[in-house]
């Protein structure tokens, strides 16, 4: 028998790995998470690796940028100053160098399953955001600070997800998703997002609040949120029931 935990409150994708996410009424759940998720990224030819807002000192403008999936599976990419470009532009890699002030190329990003100790979909719950809140000197934990996938509104106060972990969630009518681990914190969320200020409690709180393991075995470090590999595809809305 199935127990109702919550309401898909929420959908993100974030179409270039470390910019800003593209808000959706609906989408699509594949084997590699939502469709058009952490499709491209930026890549440091010096380097040869993929671009991260953790190299502060270089990329944390990344975050400042919005990247949107449109019907013709172009990104479209917009910068702080509202001057944009889309991903097939023949100048695409000069306008983001030139934004980042060092040379990057915008190239297809490894499989979101790579970056998220192997699970593609990230969720996080109201009551963890609440819980975040309370704790908050500004009184406010804003979702976009940590990136999810999917927000859940549960009602309540705490980081309920934790439970869920080892559990498989039905979303809607398809899709099916098997909560593997917690979502270990670091520095991002402190950083300015789009129009979101710096908050140097956002990581503070979290590390206060909820350090534990994000899988068995490992040492204890601070989780908001759980990552889920793919059960079953299916279309996921804002609105459907979330069971367990």
């Amino acid at each position: 028998m199935e127990t109702r935990l919550g309401t898909v409150t929420a959908l993100w994708r974030y179409p270039v790995k470390a910019m800003l996410g593209q808000r959706l009424r609906t989408a699509d759940l594949t084997a590699r998470g939502l469709a058009g998720d952490r499709r491209l990224a930026l890549l440091d030819p010096d380097s040869g690796e993929f671009v991260t807002a953790l190299q502060a000192r270089l990329y944390q403008t990344v975050l400042r940028c919005g990247a949107a999936l449109d019907e013709t599976g172009d990104v479209r990419i917009t910068l702080p100053d509202g001057a944009g470009t889309h991903s097939t532009a023949p100048e695409v890699d000069a306008v983001l160098s030139a934004y980042v002030g060092r040379p990057v190329t915008l190239a297809p990003a490894p499989a979101p399953a790579s970056l998220f100790l192997g699970a593609p979909v990230h969720l996080i719950t109201t009551a963890t955001l609440k819980r975040l809140a309370a704790e908050n000197p500004r009184g406010l934990a804003e979702p976009e600070r940590y990136r999810p996938n999917l927000l859940i509104d549960t009602g309540g106060d705490g980081f309920v997800e934790n439970d869920w972990i080892g559990s498989e969630l039905r979303i809607g009518d398809d899709a099916v998703l098997r909560v593997v681990a917690g979502t270990p914190r670091c520095a991002i969320p402190t950083l300015v997002h789009g129009s979101l200020p710096r908050d140097p409690d956002a990581l503070r709180v979290v590390t206060r609040a909820n350090s534990m393991p994000a899988r068995t075995g490992r040492d204890p470090e601070p989780i908001a949120g759980v990552y889920a590999e793919v059960v079953r595809v299916g279309t996921i809305a804002e609105g459907d029931p979330v069971r367990v």
